[in-house]
């Protein structure tokens, strides 16, 4: 099945890299980030000057734009340009976390957009099993795993759900569908990393000064009132890339696993407290996730377990703009017909 995904709020998914002050300056006036090409810099003539100044500052990360006052040498080594919001660049310049790229064009990488649908596939097969007859184990090991951090009892749980998910033990029925039997081996220790029930590709690739944006986001409700701000490569509201997915060795039908997806991470959000209008599917990606995207909280909160050991995330990540602040990561999910 290919699938189109809209960006509905802003995504980040790091590359593991950063540029620092003196990599970038910021065009105050067209308010754009522009990242220069540090090589063909050096190799200028006019930046000979300034070498021995930018060697000695840059070491403490300060601000290019502020070591260079020629602008004008500096946008002639202009590798790509950004937009930003007004608060990423009024503040101080500081470190940005680059979004992941491939030759120098951003995408979402297969393994992030399948990491996220197999956290809803397991979810709901946990769900599907408490509610078809082993309640009273399923609640046992999610208290006991989450209170002790037991790889054992954790690899369990995920057995549990491969095995449900497989198309070797499909369950009589859920409101995604029919399937044959409700059989499932608990002691078959099948592969727990969902390696070989889907096959998702990388989204389409993207052009940089388009797609991209940069975006100031901070902490909120830390105990102290720490808001340490941190500046992010966003792809934008609004970009769109598409992508395949293709069930390999799972019993559900691709766009069953999309309804999945859409009622989990519709849950996600409200649990975060956000509203997102995300019609038909919906799915949250890299940054700004918390626990109740990255764990089986919400499914002990549905099953009325008191004990859980995993607890509500005290801190969220937003971004800033102005007085309001945006959430990270949701995406609008379209079958491609």
């Amino acid at each position: 099945m290919k699938v189109k995904v809209k960006v509905i709020t802003p995504v980040h998914i790091g590359s593991g890299q950063s540029i620092s002050p003196s990599g970038y300056f910021i065009d105050r006036e067209k308010g754009n980030f522009n990242f220069l090409n540090m090589d063909s810099l050096f190799r200028d003539a006019g930046f000979s000057r300034y070498r021995e100044e930018f060697i000695r500052k840059a070491a403490t990360a300060r601000y290019i734009g502020e070591i260079i006052q020629d602008h004008n040498l500096l946008k002639k080594h202009i590798l790509y340009s950004v937009s930003s919001t007004f608060e990423a660049r009024s503040g101080n310049p500081i470190e940005v976390k680059l979004f992941i790229k491939s030759a120098g064009r951003p995408y979402i990488p297969g393994s992030s957009l399948k990491g996220a649908i197999v956290t809803a596939l397991i979810y709901y097969a946990l769900k599907e099993l408490h509610r078809t007859g082993s309640r009273g184990e399923i609640e046992n090991l999610l208290i006991t795993g989450s209170r002790r951090n037991e790889p054992k009892t954790n690899n369990e749980l995920l057995n549990r759900a491969y095995n449900f998910l497989k198309k070797e033990h499909p369950p009589t029925s859920s409101k995604y569908g029919k399937f044959e039997d409700n059989s499932y081996h608990s002691g078959d220790r099948q592969d727990p990393r969902f390696l070989h029930l889907l096959d998702v590709s990388d989204s389409s690739s993207l052009k940089a000064p388009g797609s991209l944006m940069i975006e100031k986001c901070q902490v909120q409700g830390a105990k102290r009132g720490g808001q340490i701000p941190v500046l992010f490569e966003t792809l934008k509201e609004g970009v769109e890339a598409e992508f395949e997915i293709k069930r390999s060795n799972c019993k559900l039908e691709e766009r069953q696993i999309l309804k999945i997806c859409h009622d989990f991470y519709q849950k996600v959000a409200a649990a975060d407290g956000v509203k997102v209008d995300s019609a038909p599917f919906l799915l949250r990606l890299g940054q700004g996730a918390t626990a109740f995207g990255t764990s089986l909280l919400i499914l002990a909160q549905e099953l009325g377990i008191r004990n859980y050991g995993v607890k509500p995330p005290r801190t969220r990540k937003r971004l800033i703009e102005g007085k309001e602040s945006k959430v990270l990561g949701f995406c609008q999910l379209t079958e491609i017909k």
